[in-house]
């Protein structure tokens, strides 16, 4: 009986942080645009981002293309988190930044981090907004790290062949010109 219970309390807890994402979607994207913009009706993705609503349910198909459309994946955050996983938006090559540069983003974003830490002042519950406010702040510096080892692996794995080669070459006793 307590297994089922504390199995209970667990997906309570999972529904609730889902439910708290599609508000915070909800709330912050222009749901008119996205309907729109995915074939929906406006009011029934409206419906469906209500947790209340019993009668329309957000599929995942239409997360997917609701996440796509406006950028916004804190509902996918959501339900990987309950898995006991974070995910992190990796964008398309061409966003290459100076290591130092992608190094020093991620100091700002722990600044911004350690900022509302110090202005939550220890409390131990936090409004809807500033909950939401540390949970961008906290998957954009996740995201910052995965784009840091994205880019040190690329660099590393581009160079090997090429360190390796050359240093084949110069052992095997290869004249090198200008050296012979």
């Amino acid at each position: 009986m307590d297994g089922f219970d504390s199995t209970f309390v667990f997906r309570e807890v999972e529904q609730k942080a889902f439910d708290e994402a599609c508000c915070a979607f909800a709330n912050k994207e222009n749901m008119t645009q996205i309907a729109k913009q995915i074939g929906m009706n406006p009011v029934v993705l409206r419906n469906k981002l209500n947790p209340g609503n019993e009668r329309h349910k957000l599929t995942a198909v239409e997360l997917v293309k609701i996440s796509k459309v406006s950028g916004n994946y804190c509902i996918a955050n959501s339900l990987l988190f309950s898995l006991g996983m974070v995910g992190a938006k990796v964008p398309a090559q061409g966003n290459q930044q100076q290591l130092a540069s992608r190094a020093l983003e991620n100091s700002v974003h722990a600044g911004e981090i350690a900022r509302l830490a110090l202005e939550s002042g220890g409390e131990i519950r936090l409004p809807r907004t500033k909950r939401n406010e540390f949970l961008e702040r906290a998957h954009d510096s996740v995201r910052n790290l995965v784009l840091l080892i994205s880019d040190l692996e690329n660099r590393s794995a581009g160079m090997q062949p090429f360190v390796s080669a050359s240093v084949d070459f110069v052992t095997s006793g290869m004249p090198l010109p200008g050296l012979a």
